[in-house]
Formats: structure tokens, C-alpha cells, sequence
């Protein structure tokens, strides 16, 4: 799910995804978390105390960097492209049944921190109703979310 405002926000030109911060938050499946492109623009619309989704918070949880940013065009398939490294949380979760993770959001950190999420805008929120790897189960091990071959976002003509 890209949110609607993000989407108008690149058209303005206010988000700039080559260069700026962009960061990761997983969501627990303890809430069940429901994509709204018109109402989850920020990420205080999704991590506010459980009621809309419930942020991880398990053995070695935290908010990590999205790096190896990058923007290109792609002329076989006629597309712009924005993709990054894949993330990897590392040794994530109880090694006897850690926290199911549901969502993969990845978000501008708008700051220089994340204390102020009613600023820092959603770019694309992987869920487990669009994605086959979801929900899942952590157990102590590397958690590890691979961006498709295709890139984050994909914008055609």
C-alpha cells in the first residue's frame, strides 16, 4: 500500500526518495493491522498504541535504516524504479516463539529522530494481505525482508 497523500507528495516534489532518511518499523500481529491509502499518511495514523497497529517490540526490535537507496529508469519494462537494499533485522524475536510480524512499513524520518511520527510520512507499507511472506513468525534468528527484483515502488507512464 503506497498512501494516496505520498503519492501527491512525489508529484509536488516534496519527497525526494534518492536522497533524505528513510527507515523501517515492523508490525505484531497482536492488532490486526487493515491498509488504508487514505487515512495512513503518517506513522503515527498506524503505531498509535494498538489501535490501529501495534509496533513490534520483541528480543532485539528496532527501527532500522533503509540504505543502498536508489531511483532509475527502466526502459524494457517503461518505468521509473525505486529500490533499496533488502532489511534485516538481526536476531529477531524469542528463540522459543517470538512475535508474529504482519507488516513491513517503510516510512521518511522527518527530524532527525523518531520522536515526532505525526511528521514522518509513509512511503509503502507491506501487509499480509498483498504479501505471501506474511504474517511471520520470528524466533531468534535474522529476520530478513527482500524487496522484489522489481524494486519498491514502480511508476508507469
Amino acid at each position: 500500500m503506497i498512501p494516496i497523500r505520498t503519492l501527491a507528495e512525489f508529484l509536488r516534489g516534496n519527497i525526494d526518495l534518492s536522497t533524505g532518511t528513510y527507515r523501517a518499523l515492523l508490525l505484531k500481529s497482536t492488532t490486526e493491522y487493515t491498509p488504508d491509502a487514505t487515512a495512513h499518511n503518517y506513522v503515527s495514523d498506524i503505531v498509535d498504541g494498538g489501535t490501529t497497529g501495534a509496533e513490534f517490540d520483541d528480543t532485539n526490535y528496532t527501527r532500522i535504516d533503509v540504505t543502498g537507496l536508489s531511483v532509475t529508469e527502466d526502459g524494457t519494462d517503461v518505468e521509473a524504479v525505486w529500490d533499496a537494499d533488502d532489511l534485516t533485522w538481526s536476531s529477531l524475536g524469542s528463540s522459543t516463539g517470538g512475535q508474529t510480524v504482519e507488516a513491513v512499513v517503510l516510512y521518511e524520518q522527518v527530524g532527525g529522530d523518531d520522536t515526532t511520527p505525526g511528521d514522518d510520512p509513509i512511503i509503502r507499507v507491506f501487509d499480509d494481505s498483498e504479501e505471501a511472506d506474511l504474517p511471520k513468525q520470528t524466533n531468534g534468528e535474522d529476520f530478513t525482508w527482500s524487496f522484489d527484483s522489481e524494486g519498491i515502488i514502480n511508476l508507469t507512464p
